[in-house]
């Protein structure tokens, strides 16, 4: 006790009020922490009861930056230890160094700060022996904020440092809940940039708000519909701000444009205002955040009984907002680039990817029985486009997703797939193709400006929608289309496995054409043209051969088609004027012409022209030594093809017009295409004994020739009958079957004796 006397004797050293009270320490401001009562919580842990008596007598009743003391008591360094672990709040411990042990002290300031973890604490050693005082070392690694005898400790004293030491506690403990906030603030934003729909994110944030500034709003979120400054281009909307997400007060109003909600209502006002100021508005009630991202999308959250958000840490407050704002960017692009993936833009159906999800929406509502689903194609669409113009095909797309909307309205999955090509998902529907067909090319005959259009459907039936791949539905569905449009255009085709079959084995030609390429697997026979008088050889047509190593000989009629769907024409072409030109090299004798096929759609390169004569030039062939035979109906589609058709007719390739008189023969053509030979197609000698129409057009082509000076082959001559009636028409030169079918290389040309 006597180490305490001085405690008492505070005329000189207790500090006094202006009113003679006990002296407050200037408040630092507002926002103090401590006990949850609102008070400092002051440790004494010592092991004589009348210390801890002394220590409550001189503090009582003193007020420290607006807030009373709050005193707890231990007896050892053991209980000391379990009070402050019970009190994480406490601000200051004041501490003996002696009890259990000489440094009990010391060892229970080690326990706070490495076990406890507890930083914030003020720890204040006394000791009753006067003189010892710890090294400098054992102050620093035990972090002690304050040392004393206990007899230096008057009351004055005491209570600077007590004041010292709450006003360090306090500013280390807004320290940390600035920290902590601040990785509350992280945590919420980490959490809500994982919500990709804006009206879960929005409702996220309401969420967060309650959660990180301890409030219970009642909270409506507004956002706009497009931003003013984004590089998508959004469609304007009379609506300009809707509310996204609310609590449970504003439900009703989730969904609405701010222009739909009638009523004074004080909330809207508030937005409206907030919007106006650009700025946060806080009230005695009621606060609002406002929200900017970088692109311009603007929000207001307004949040009714939120007292506490325009007293929180402006700082967090603000970065709070701005991760807000931009997770609520990132919402808003990602539900644009999403309905941009699975909605069509044009028509406002679903996309492909989006036709796949809401094929997996019915797998999830259990609608997995039977059903088809239908492909629908726009006969001509694209002649459509080019002779209207794309607006005109354009509106008609949009008239036919209107007319899908009108016809099938909730029981089906519409989409647009690509261009004019729509798929119709129809759960429950076994109806045929060609029935639908007839259906919708009904509703669709005079959909815009009284002009008819037609339809072709493809369908896929299905058993269990959950055991179908939609890929592989859609696959087969478009097989069953391709089928439609090549042999019942205007109609409709249920898919079968053996237009399956047929896709794969185009896949395989295709693949093995292009190892066949690289092989050499295509090989030339020699088709001889005759003269009809005479009889004798006037030259040859090459003709191309497939000797596949498995499969054996392909005949043209199984690859040639592939050839042009595939693209490998111009590889194609190439390979086959090499070919011939090893013939060549093989038989100097060789002095009739020999003509070889190219396709117009190779044409359509101005390097093949430069390609091709390199290739004979290389051979050391002579141009006019080589003629090139090209498909008339092909070629005349394509005004580049024509221009360098010309070029090689300019470099001296003789040109042969091939199949003339079949597709869309013209005689205007005759008079553009440099055109020395023109091959009349074998469909005129079928008809040549049944039709005189057939005879009289024959007759007229051969004066044709004449008067323009091309000499005339007529080709497909395989009787007798068929050779007299061209003899009596004063046909020269035929070609077929009745002479010689295509032959080897040494059998064609031991013909002409070479």
């Amino acid at each position: 006790m006597s180490d305490f006397i001085n405690i008492f004797d505070d005329r000189h050293e207790h500090p006094k009020g202006a009113d003679g009270n006990p002296a407050k320490a200037d408040t630092p401001g507002a926002g103090a922490i401590g006990c949850d009562n609102g008070s400092w919580l002051i440790g004494i842990v010592d092991d004589e009861a009348s210390v801890h008596d002394v220590t409550r007598l001189a503090l009582k009743n003193l007020v420290i930056y607006d807030r009373p003391l709050e005193f707890v008591s231990a007896y050892s360094a053991r209980e000391g230890f379990e009070l402050i672990k019970a009190h994480p709040d406490m601000a200051i411990v004041l501490l003996d160094v002696v009890m259990e042990s000489d440094d009990a002290g010391f060892l229970l300031v080690d326990r706070i700060r490495n076990e406890l973890k507890n930083n914030h604490l003020q720890i204040v050693l006394r000791t009753g022996q006067p003189g010892y005082s710890p090294e400098e070392e054992v102050m620093l690694r035990y972090e002690i904020n304050s040392y004393k005898t206990k007899s230096e400790l008057t009351r004055g004293r005491l209570f600077a440092v007590v004041a010292a030491g709450i006003r360090a506690y306090q500013h280390l403990a807004a320290i940390a809940r600035s920290r902590e906030g601040l990785r509350a603030v992280i945590k919420a934003a980490a959490d809500l940039f994982q919500e990709r729909s804006v009206h879960d994110f929005a409702g996220g944030v309401l969420e967060q708000i309650n959660a990180l500034f301890h409030i219970e709003a009642d909270s409506l979120f507004c956002v706009s519909q497009r931003p003013s400054d984004a590089p998508l281009a959004l469609p304007k909307s009379a609506d300009e701000f809707f509310v996204v997400a609310t609590s449970d007060k504003f439900q009703q109003l989730r969904g609405m444009g701010l222009d739909q909600i009638h009523g004074d209502m004080r909330e809207v006002a508030l937005v409206h205002a907030t919007l106006a100021a650009q700025t946060h508005l806080f009230q005695e009630q009621t606060s609002c955040l406002y929200l900017s991202t970088p692109s311009g999308w603007r929000g207001v959250i307004v949040a009714d009984n939120a007292q506490n958000l325009a007293h929180a840490d402006h700082e967090l407050l603000q970065m709070f907002c701005l991760n807000v704002a931009l997770g609520l960017e990132n919402a808003k692009f990602f539900t644009h680039l999403n309905r941009a993936a699975y909605v069509d833009e044009l028509t406002g159906l679903n996309s492909r990817l989006g036709l796949t999800e809401q094929a997996q929406v019915l797998c999830a509502k259990g609608e997995t029985g039977a059903g088809t689903l239908y492909l629908l194609d726009i006969d001509d669409f694209h002649q459509v486009t080019d002779s209207m113009g794309f607006d005109y095909g354009n509106a008609l797309l949009g008239d036919v997703a209107a007319l899908l909307r009108r016809t099938f309205g909730d029981k089906a999955r519409c989409a647009r797939l690509h261009s004019d090509v729509f798929a119709i998902l129809l759960p429950g529907s076994t109806m045929p193709a060609k029935d639908l067909a007839v259906q919708l090319t009904s509703a669709l005959a005079t959909c815009k400006d009284k002009i008819r259009f037609s339809i072709t459907l493809g369908a896929s039936q299905y058993e269990r929608l959950e055991r179908c791949d939609m890929s592989e539905l859609i696959s087969q569905a478009e097989a069953a289309l391709r089928y439609a449009k090549a042999h019942r255009r205007g109609a409709g085709e249920d898919y079968s496995h053996g237009y399956q079959r047929a896709l794969l084995d185009n896949v395989s030609i295709i693949s093995d054409l292009r190892n066949a390429l690289e092989n050499n697997e295509l090989f030339l026979m020699l088709q001889p043209k005759v003269e009809v008088q005479s009889g004798n050889l006037i030259g040859y047509e090459a003709l191309v051969r497939w000797q596949h190593p498995q499969k054996g000989l392909i005949p043209p009629g199984d690859f040639m088609p592939q050839v042009e769907k595939s693209g490998l024409y111009y590889e194609f072409d190439l390979y086959i004027a090499r070919a011939y030109c090893d013939i060549r090299r093989q038989y100097p004798a060789l002095t009739l012409p020999v003509s070889i096929n190219i396709s117009a759609n190779s044409l359509q390169y101005g390097s093949f022209v430069t390609e091709l004569a390199a290739v004979f030039e290389q051979a050391g062939i002579a141009f006019d030594e080589v003629e090139l035979e090209v498909t008339e109906s092909v070629l005349i589609q394509s005004d580049e093809a024509i221009s360098h058709l010309k070029k090689l007719h300019q470099l001296g390739f003789v040109i042969c017009l091939d199949d003339f008189g079949v597709g869309f023969s013209s005689l205007s053509y005759l008079l553009n295409l440099p055109v020395q030979i023109i091959k009349v197609d074998r469909a005129f000698v079928a008809s040549l004994d049944q039709s005189p129409d057939a005879v009289a057009v024959l007759n007229c082509v051969l004066r044709l020739g004449d008067e323009l000076g091309k000499r005339i082959i007529v080709e497909g001559v395989e009787t007798e009958a068929q050779l007299d009636l061209l003899a009596a028409l004063g046909v020269r030169y035929v070609q077929g079957y009745y002479y010689y079918r295509p032959l080897a290389i040494e059998a064609a040309l031991s013909l002409c004796g070479c």
